[in-house]
């Protein structure tokens, strides 16, 4: 499915004539929007579809099993992203050869990795929260509106440490590593904000779903 939503962007995109890098960023519009729920799903299966018995029968260490789907997450993020990314240059390539050639390879390398590291942020989130809550609807539910929600809140109504507890906070120092503790200008995410946002949104609850998981009782 999102092979196909990215083929659409695609196709939509290249009705207005454009670069390598609207054409192939484009195709990667949908995936900070669905990784996070295919997150979820790989983080609440065994509970809410009763295989909890089976997996943690075969494998007893229940570390090892929450360590390699979160790790799954990441990879499957890195593979989906560079799938999309390949196909679509080539698709590209094909379409406009001259358009190719003239691509500015600084930019189209920068905003393709500006919407993966959110895409990233966002799927280790949904991992976390769906170890927190352990119920599928409750957790995609919150991985998707809850951020958005208090981000506009925390602008709003807390300018001065929006940033600080923002969940893009870390997704946008991935895509721009400042090095500072704190940014030098505002279209900028310092290191501060970065660790503390990756600590709120993704540190926190994945500890605590590991814990809840390691103390649940299998039934």
């Amino acid at each position: 499915m999102i092979v196909l939503l990215a083929a659409g962007c695609s196709t939509v995109a290249s009705t207005s004539d454009p670069t390598l890098t609207e054409f192939v960023g484009s195709a990667l519009i949908p995936l900070p929007a669905l990784l996070p729920v295919v997150a979820v799903l790989a983080a609440t299966t065994d509970w809410s579809q009763r295989a909890s018995l089976t997996t943690f029968a075969l494998t007893p260490r229940r570390t090892i099993v929450l360590a390699a789907r979160a790790v799954a997450a990441v990879l499957l993020v890195f593979a989906t992203s560079g799938a999309i990314i390949v196909m679509t240059s080539i698709t590209f390539a094909l379409i406009h050869p001259g358009q190719f050639s003239e691509t500015d390879w600084q930019a189209f390398g920068t905003s393709l990795w500006s919407v993966t590291a959110l895409a990233l942020a966002a799927a280790l989130s949904g991992v976390a929260l769906g170890y927190l809550l352990l119920n599928t609807p409750l957790a995609i539910a919150v991985t998707i509106l809850v951020p958005v929600s208090y981000e506009i809140l925390a602008a709003a109504k807390f300018p001065v440490v929006g940033k600080w507890v923002s969940s893009l906070a870390f997704s946008q120092w991935l895509a721009q590593p400042q090095w500072h503790w704190l940014a030098p200008n505002e279209t900028s995410i310092g290191l501060g904000p970065a660790l503390c946002s990756l600590a709120l949104w993704t540190v926190a609850p994945m500890a605590a779903g590991f814990a809840r998981q390691l103390r649940k009782e299998v039934k």
